[in-house]
């Protein structure tokens, strides 16, 4: 870690254990490019929390938090009246990921939400859909997205991912499978509504699947890691770990889980262990960034295609096997004779709806370009 990586994780710690903060630790810190990367890690409002700890009230941070805050408590108040609408409607449905972690945080706004995430009645998607446009939400769903939830929003900044399924097929195919039944693993809130929940078991691991995805896909941030920590300093000594360990074992994520948690907290407890595992796993954090980044994901569809150059990677991005159809265009899956009209549709779009993205990727292609010859160039 660098010198602005090590306040980042020192600021966190401190806050999610409600420790006093030396604020000599703060003395040479460019405060602006301590912004930047929380902001990165979606960890400004937490670490905001830290500097006013000490006296320190930088404008960006300060309003960071606020809107971290004020967004909270809209989105818990759309979403109470989002809820009460599938009651009346006697539509099973569960709040996922963030909207149970944040109650975990010491103070409110500390765990930054940038949507809310509901899982619900696949069957009643057509009614869901229409009361969220009569709501005055736009649905940013289109062809070309995962088919496991519409993401819908509305100003100033409500956002809501409606899921009907929790992992789609042709991604994960283990854990769609896995949760394709999820209905037979949730309890009820409440006796008289239709609001569910995981156990807290059950919670732990859909967790740990979903940061996997993330982890293994384009990388995900240090927010995560904090996730982690913060349940199961809650948790941990109330779970039921034979349960979790035996439910890892069939998602093949054991592993990562005990890595995840390994991590966590040597990181974030009050006294940190370093090592070069958990370095590793840091390191891989700080330049993902809370949602991965492109450059992640190049380096993970070179290996899964088996480009050997650039040429090849680009055929076969353009070109793609039928897992991607299945979960892109699953249409096109069902009937092949469509996959040419899909392909046609995506090269079409891709300029209008695309163009930051693909610029990205192709000058990360050349980077990688010239990294391969100047490694060959030193072999030689």
């Amino acid at each position: 870690m660098n010198a602005i990586e090590d306040t980042v994780i020192s600021l966190c710690r401190c806050v999610v254990n409600n420790l006093p903060i030396d604020a000599s630790l703060l003395e040479n810190t460019d405060l602006d490019a301590l912004y930047q990367l929380c902001r990165y890690h979606s960890v400004t409002s937490l670490v905001c929390y830290g500097l006013e700890s000490v006296g320190i009230r930088d404008t960006a941070f300060v309003q960071a938090k606020e809107k971290s805050i004020r967004k909270n408590l809209l989105l818990d108040a759309e979403r109470k009246r989002i809820l009460q609408f599938m009651d009346e409607q006697k539509i099973w449905n569960m709040p996922l990921k963030g909207i149970w972690l944040k109650e975990l945080y010491p103070r409110v706004g500390m765990r930054q939400m940038s949507d809310n995430d509901i899982l619900f009645n696949a069957d009643k998607r057509s009614e869901v859909s229409e009361f969220m446009k009569k709501s005055g939400y736009h649905n940013l769903n289109t062809m070309e997205v995962n088919l496991h939830c519409d993401e819908w929003v509305k100003e100033p900044l409500y956002n809501f991912e409606m899921h009907f399924s929790l992992f789609s097929m042709g991604g994960n195919d283990v854990f769609y499978h896995y949760y394709k039944d999820v209905f037979s693993k949730l309890i009820r809130v409440s006796e008289s509504g239709y609001t569910y929940r995981f156990t807290d078991e059950d919670y732990y691991i859909y967790l740990t699947a979903h940061a996997f995805k993330h982890y293994d896909y384009g990388g995900i941030g240090i927010r995560t890691l904090i996730d982690n920590y913060v349940y199961l300093k809650s948790k941990e000594k109330e779970l039921d770990w034979d349960y979790i360990s035996a439910e890892l074992q069939k998602l093949h994520i054991a592993g990562f889980e005990q890595r995840l948690r390994t991590t966590s907290q040597h990181v974030f407890s009050p006294d940190p262990i370093s090592n070069p595992e958990t370095e590793e796993m840091l390191d891989y954090m700080f330049q993902s960034g809370t949602y991965g980044n492109v450059s992640n994901v190049i380096q993970r569809e070179f290996k899964m295609l088996n480009a050997r150059n650039k040429k090849e990677y680009l055929v076969r991005r353009i070109f793609p096997n039928m897992n991607f159809y299945r979960k892109n265009f699953p249409v096109a899956a069902r009937y092949p004779v469509l996959i040419p009209f899909a392909w046609l549709f995506r090269l079409v779009r891709a300029p209008f709806k695309r163009r930051e993205s693909i610029c990205k990727e192709l000058k990360i292609l050349q980077k990688m370009d010239r990294q391969t010859t100047n490694n060959e160039s030193e072999s030689d």
